[in-house]
């Protein structure tokens, strides 16, 4: 929320006047201006979320570890177990790697289908 509280408070005022001015409701300062302008903020926030969520690690281990017949097991916490339970630490950074190799690909999935869509004020 600060996030998208900054990116708000960055955007200028004039552009909403002049959409007063030329008569304008408020869903075309959402449209033209609003969303435009943020769209920065919206793709870091989506890519810090994608990041977040293949991490998922510490609540899983808290609540379940891995649930009853590991119903819960994800990713993170299988390589957890591999490193620290099972002392097989070659084959967790194996899967460290390869959850390294899939973030950073969707990564640069989501930045290359967004990045005509990305509007920088700077530029």
């Amino acid at each position: 929320m600060v996030i998208y509280l900054a990116g708000l408070q960055d955007i200028p005022s004039q552009l909403y006047e002049a959409i007063d001015i030329d008569g304008g409701t408020w869903f075309h300062k959402i449209k033209h201006v609003t969303l435009p302008l943020l769209s920065p903020v919206i793709l870091f926030n989506v890519v810090i979320g994608l990041i977040q969520s293949f991490q998922q690690f510490a609540h899983v281990y808290i609540m379940t570890d891995g649930g009853p017949n590991n119903s819960t097991l994800l990713y993170a916490l299988y390589l957890y177990r591999n490193a620290f339970s099972y002392m097989r630490m070659g084959y967790a950074s194996a899967l460290a790697w390869i959850l390294f190799a899939i973030v950073f690909g969707t990564t640069l999935t989501i930045i290359r289908f967004s990045e005509r869509r990305i509007y920088y004020s700077g530029q």
